[in-house]
């Protein structure tokens, strides 16, 4: 009787070393299921807000800018020719239907342009009196939707940037603990 019960013991203990096998082996299956769907939602998560990020560049993409070289060639460093200079200075002209031609820069070329003149010098021109139609002709300043549309981009691609790499740093202790 006695070496009955203890094979039945013995067997039981088995059947229990099985059933925390059993269950070891479906805990790693639900985490990693819980895993699979965790990096399609982040992968979700990046795609839509890198198309987002794409959108909102579209708006601040091309020749979107008033042309603003002749804040440069009055108060700025520049290197226009003297051609370039004429064209500045004299406008652009008119059309055939006598309607001024205005001249369109992109953002980076505006910005370029700002970043030729200096901080007292667009104070000073600010706050100088007369000449109102130089004042006007003389575009220093970003509208304040394409500002934060500037600000933004820059920092959603960071932390697009942020979320790529936490991914690959998660992919790289994922193995280190499978060896």
């Amino acid at each position: 009787m006695t070496s009955y019960l203890i094979d039945k013991l013995e067997a039981l203990k088995e059947d229990e070393n099985k059933l925390k096998e059993q269950q070891r082996v479906l805990q790693e299956e639900i985490e990693l299921e819980i895993e699979k769907k965790r990096r399609l939602e982040l992968d979700g998560t990046i795609i839509k807000l890198r198309t987002q990020v794409d959108e909102i560049r579209k708006n601040i993409e091309g020749e979107i800018m008033p042309d603003n070289r002749l804040l440069v060639l009055k108060f700025g460093k520049h290197n226009y020719t003297q051609k370039e200079q004429r064209e500045i200075e004299y406008g652009r002209g008119q059309d055939r239907g006598g309607r001024e031609i205005v001249t369109l820069l992109t953002l980076e070329k505006f910005k370029d342009n700002l970043s030729k003149v200096s901080k007292e010098q667009m104070e000073l021109m600010n706050t100088q009196r007369g000449n109102t139609k130089l004042k006007q002709q003389l575009k220093w300043s970003l509208p304040h939707q394409i500002k934060i549309y500037d600000d933004i981009i820059p920092i959603f691609t960071t932390m697009i940037g942020i979320m790529k790499k936490q991914e690959f740093e998660i992919d790289a202790l994922k193995s280190k603990l499978d060896m």
